[in-house]
């Protein structure tokens, strides 16, 4: 009776190395390569849907319904003023569209949008991107500021947060003349907000600095799209007198 059972178990063992052995060879051919990258493209694929899935229903589609209202709002008030303005009563009391009054209108139209409108909600969004992630009295390391858009007085400077600086502690910041930045200079007492000079108070040499900064630090964000924070002020010292 021992002797049959470990018959079986011998035979069982044997088939189980069988297995193996075709499993190794299947995988290593053509076939079984292909069965490997499809499964593999299956898997990433259905997750990759499954991120995006919960992007739009966690964060995109939130937004899009809070700021849907008010831009809901605001083109029924354009098209209340656009009655308004663009069509009048004859002598028979009858409503006509009026070619004339309609291309005035929309030259205003797009005079507000530009000179005042957009300026609007990019100020809106600095001081959202402010509040939320503005850094005060923050103690990094800067060198090599340079004017990099002479037309627009845009200054890059360069550092990281500490000592040795690497690739991965690095940082950049752009100095830039904007509304919101003009108008955070004047409540803080500081006037006018002159790129150039806070720009020049960054030494030649590697400096220990005391910055106010906001903007997000996403590396991706900078490369891809040249999404840099700004620097708003900065106080430093050079490590290293120059003679």
């Amino acid at each position: 009776m021992s002797t049959l059972r470990e018959e079986v178990e011998a035979l069982k063992k044997k088939l189980e190395e069988r297995a193996g052995e075709r499993d190794k060879v299947h995988s290593r051919s053509w076939t079984g390569r292909t069965q490997y990258n499809l499964t593999a493209l299956h898997k990433f694929l259905f997750q990759f849907v499954l991120a995006v899935t919960r992007i739009y229903t966690h964060i995109l589609r939130p937004v899009v319904r809070f700021l849907f209202k008010p831009v809901t709002w605001l083109w029924h008030l354009y098209r209340l003023l656009w009655d308004k303005a663009v069509y009048y009563e004859d002598k028979y009391q009858e409503r006509q569209f009026s070619k004339t009054r309609a291309g005035i209108f929309l030259a205003v139209s797009a005079a507000f949008a530009w000179y005042l409108f957009i300026p609007l909600v990019v100020f809106l969004f600095h001081g959202v991107l402010y509040f939320t992630t503005v850094k005060h009295n923050e103690v990094v390391y800067l060198t090599n500021s340079q004017e990099i858009l002479p037309h627009e007085n845009e200054h890059s400077v360069q550092g990281c947060h500490a000592l040795p600086c690497t690739d991965q502690n690095s940082i950049y910041f752009r100095i830039r003349a904007s509304n919101f930045n003009e108008v955070w200079s004047i409540l803080n007492g500081r006037g006018l907000f002159f790129p150039d000079y806070v720009a020049a108070s960054v030494p030649v040499a590697v400096s220990h600095c005391k910055i106010t900064s906001y903007g997000l630090r996403i590396k991706f964000l900078m490369r891809g799209f040249d999404i840099y924070p700004d620097l708003l002020q900065t106080e430093c010292s050079p490590l290293i007198e120059q003679p």
